[in-house]
């Protein structure tokens, strides 16, 4: 088990920072193989991944977003931003979307659950900040 520095808690997985590195490598992978195989290692193969513009289901679909952002977004990536928080299978972290000119285009958080170390299912939030309340 690997233990967390910021939670008291521990995950029961592989090191969550090495799948989130995987989910990275996943988005910003150009080439059909590499991200394939990203997404072998990342992704349980009936995954679920939603977040407020998708909703995919299993490695097929998963690629299909992958690249959808590439056609859409050229010369875009995705980096981590802050640390890593987890306790028992779930796991949490920010990210940017930097575009081509190097500029933050948008920013936001993931919670994922994490099975056998390989994303199981993932809930995406656009905005890294929580909301205002009402």
């Amino acid at each position: 088990m690997a233990r967390m520095s910021n939670t008291t808690d521990t995950i029961s997985t592989t090191d969550p920072q090495t799948v989130i590195d995987g989910y990275f490598e996943c988005w910003n992978a150009t080439s059909d193989t590499a991200r394939s195989d990203a997404i072998r290692r990342t992704w349980a193969p009936d995954a679920q991944s939603s977040d407020p513009i998708a909703e995919v289901t299993g490695h097929e679909q998963l690629a299909a977003m992958f690249a959808s952002f590439h056609a859409t977004y050229p010369g875009s990536s995705f980096r981590q931003k802050g640390g890593v928080d987890a306790h028992h299978n779930l796991v949490r972290w920010g990210w940017e979307m930097i575009g081509a000119d190097g500029v933050v285009a948008l920013d936001g958080l993931d919670v994922a659950v994490i099975d056998d170390g390989r994303i199981v299912h993932l809930a995406g939030f656009f905005g890294y900040d929580q909301p205002a309340a009402p």
